[in-house]
């Protein structure tokens, strides 16, 4: 049986199982139970589309269509709202998971990966939106969008090997999960989501090639909306460091998790 990183072909089975008791979880008790996964984003893009497609009517420069700000918008946001997803999910996996943790003998580093999961869904949705949206208002879909299960991949890795780090270290510091919410949304803010890079002074432009969450952002904007190549040294880049937070996160996190049991 092949191992990766210490998992296994049954550990990658448990952890779609976890993904989907996560899911159920998440809404259980209410009446339209996971279809609120869907429903919420598309509620919310419906919500940026309206407000800035038809009350503030913002343009890109050089554009005529009051649209094109929009669906440049949703191909950035989509993606960041399902880091955000993930991000927090993983984060509090292991707390909110502390009566499985205790009682049953498995790999609890498959909580903040299950966990991590969870961002998909959102994904899915704000792509499949977006691509809708596209169509209804006659913009094309190039072959560019076959790239998109690479960047997918590389954008997963990336987010879930900081879930890792962050799912270990709440559960020894909780104040973690009350203050990453913030710390998210001024993340947003420094990353070029709701503006253009070239709209920043030069400097600010060249920190934010750096930003790995950036990186991601730009590669999906240029496969679905711009239809162009992403820039692949900036994905090798995040693959590399992601790759290399993963591993030390997952020895970081084996080496700690035996005094779980204590701190939950």
């Amino acid at each position: 049986m092949a191992i990766i990183l210490g998992f296994s072909r049954h550990d990658a089975r448990l952890a779609v199982n976890l993904f989907k008791m996560n899911l159920r979880d998440r809404y259980l008790g209410s009446a339209l139970g996971s279809f609120w996964a869907i429903a919420n984003p598309i509620f919310l893009l419906a919500v940026y589309t309206f407000v800035f497609g038809f009350v503030f009517k913002i343009r890109l420069p050089g554009s005529e269509a009051t649209l094109d700000y929009v669906l440049w918008l949703i191909s950035g946001y989509g993606p960041w709202m399902a880091t955000t997803e993930s991000v927090m999910s993983a984060t509090t996996s292991v707390v909110g998971a502390a009566g499985i943790v205790k009682n049953i003998v498995f790999k609890t580093e498959l909580l903040p990966i299950a966990a991590t999961m969870l961002g998909a869904v959102s994904l899915t949705v704000s792509l499949l939106f977006l691509l809708v949206l596209m169509l209804v208002s006659g913009h094309r879909v190039s072959w560019h969008v076959a790239l998109l299960p690479v960047i997918i991949g590389i954008h997963f890795l990336f987010v879930c090997a900081i879930g890792i780090w962050l799912a270990a270290i709440n559960v020894f510091t909780r104040d973690l999960g009350q203050v990453l919410p913030n710390l998210l949304t001024v993340l947003m803010f420094v990353t070029p989501v709701f503006y253009s890079i070239e709209s920043v002074p030069g400097p600010v432009a060249l920190a934010s090639l750096a930003n790995p969450f950036y990186v991601i952002v730009d590669a999906y904007r240029c496969v679905v909306v711009n239809h162009t190549l992403p820039a692949w040294h900036g994905l090798v880049y995040v693959a590399l460091l992601g790759l290399l937070i993963l591993m030390t996160g997952l020895r970081a996190f084996r080496r700690v998790k035996g005094r779980f049991d204590s701190a939950l």
